[in-house]
């Protein structure tokens, strides 16, 4: 991949995961407002269908590009569409316990988890990636990664005020 590209790909991987931090955001203060989790996530769900299906459409009237067939279908792994529903446990986390430890050690604490199964992942080939070896200088930095992680949530605990949003939700 030319550097110049390779560049572009790990920009969007930072805005990505800048907007994870937002998406926290959005989810915690939903909650205050629709106490209920499960509504929550119902109701983040529904904005995404609603947002992907017109990017879809954009997307159909520009690219014109074929929709998978029948045959591509029934080759496709039974598990592969459940990833929305594997994300769904992330954002039920975020409704549930990001308010306890704070943006920075959820998403802190969720990268770490996300790692070590990303390692054995590459590690062995699964889910039709490629091999990447559980090298030496990959565990090297998964250990480093796992202790910034330590020193951000021993310093998690708790918060100096009640967020804004709180207080106006309670004072209606």
């Amino acid at each position: 991949m030319a550097v110049f590209t390779l560049g572009f790909v790990f920009l969007f991987i930072l805005v990505a995961g800048g907007l994870r931090s937002v998406e926290v955001g959005c989810q915690n203060t939903q909650k205050i407002y629709v106490r209920d989790m499960w509504l929550c996530a119902v109701i983040s769900y529904a904005v995404a269908l609603t947002g992907f299906s017109i990017f879809l459409l954009i997307s159909v009237l520009v690219s014109k590009s074929p929709w998978p067939t029948l045959a591509d279908l029934r080759h496709m792994p039974w598990w592969a569409p459940f990833g929305g529903l594997v994300g769904g446990v992330a954002v039920i986390g975020m409704i549930t316990v990001a308010k306890y430890v704070g943006v920075a050690t959820f998403n802190a604490v969720v990268i770490v988890s996300e790692m070590l199964v990303a390692l054995v992942m590459d590690d062995l080939g699964l889910m039709g990636f490629a091999t990447r070896h559980a090298s030496a200088p990959r565990l090297v930095a998964a250990a480093l990664i796992c202790a910034a992680v330590y020193l951000m949530a021993k310093d998690s605990g708790e918060a100096d005020s009640v967020p804004a949003v709180a207080i106006e939700r309670v004072s209606r």
